[in-house]
């Protein structure tokens, strides 16, 4: 495959450190980091990535750096590419916390333990999530990276990543071959209609106060819309932190959403 830019320099990757020594050090912790992840992976090898300085001016609030992860065998022919977005606790984390966090319980960690075909891209933001930001990237990886399918694109995300998610689908509907926005408060933003082609999973904690009722009036919605590629999976008892992890784990979400392809 044809990698991203890798991270070669520590200004991009610490904020605030004017010291050599000090950004030598944190693009040695990261280089550690990332040297550990892969040491033990076995299904998927994990780069930093770094966008182009013409396009990061684009994207907003999306950070510099983001994460991708292919298969350590390289399978023949086109790859489906599933985007993850991070929570809000991701937003002021180091990208040091940030990578270790995601092969623990975030989209490098799902990339590795359900172990299929994909490419899995994992962006950064310091805010929250823009959908036309996520466009514009979107936009550049397709355009440069011929090994993915086009038609086999998938976007999911908890918490700050669920509304994230819904808000993108709804704006670039026709983009995405599924979808699985989880564990947000789903409100009645969103137009239920235009997406009832979209197959949508949404998951959420059964202890998670008001977004367990969001996400579950969300699927109702997309329901009686005509939607019938529609999920709805309730972790019971579990708070946030806890359906974030079930989320994240879900080998049997990852098959659900690599079945459907975009125009069927």
């Amino acid at each position: 495959m044809k990698h991203l830019l890798l991270i070669t320099i520590a200004a991009v990757v610490l904020v605030g450190c004017n010291s050599m020594r000090t950004e030598q050090v944190g693009v040695a912790e990261i280089n550690k980091t990332l040297e550990g992840i892969n040491n033990r992976f076995k299904h998927v090898d994990v780069e930093l990535v770094e966008w182009p300085d013409k396009l990061q001016r684009q994207l907003g609030k999306l950070k510099k750096v983001a994460f991708i992860a292919y298969p350590v065998k390289k399978p023949t022919g086109k790859l489906p590419l599933l985007i993850a977005l991070h929570g809000a606790g991701g937003r002021k984390m180091s990208l040091e916390q940030q990578l270790a966090r995601s092969a623990e319980v975030k989209g490098l960690g799902l990339a590795e333990f359900a172990g299929r075909d994909l490419i899995l891209l994992e962006p950064n933001s310091a805010g929250i999530w823009d959908a036309d930001a996520l466009d514009t990237m979107l936009d550049y990886v397709l355009e440069n990276y011929k090994e993915i399918d086009k038609n086999r694109v998938y976007v999911m995300g908890h918490s700050m990543g669920g509304s994230g998610t819904w808000s993108w689908i709804n704006e670039s509907t026709d983009r995405f071959a599924a979808a699985a926005p989880c564990g947000f408060s789903a409100d009645e933003t969103g137009d239920a209609g235009r997406l009832v082609k979209l197959p949508i999973w949404g998951m959420v904690g059964g202890a998670d106060g008001a977004r367990t009722v969001g996400v579950k009036k969300m699927v109702e919605r997309l329901s009686a819309a005509g939607n019938v590629n529609v999920k709805h999976t309730e972790f019971a008892g579990a708070n946030h932190r806890e359906a974030n992890a079930a989320v994240f784990s879900s080998v049997e979400l990852v098959d659900w959403m690599l079945g459907f392809s975009r125009g069927e």
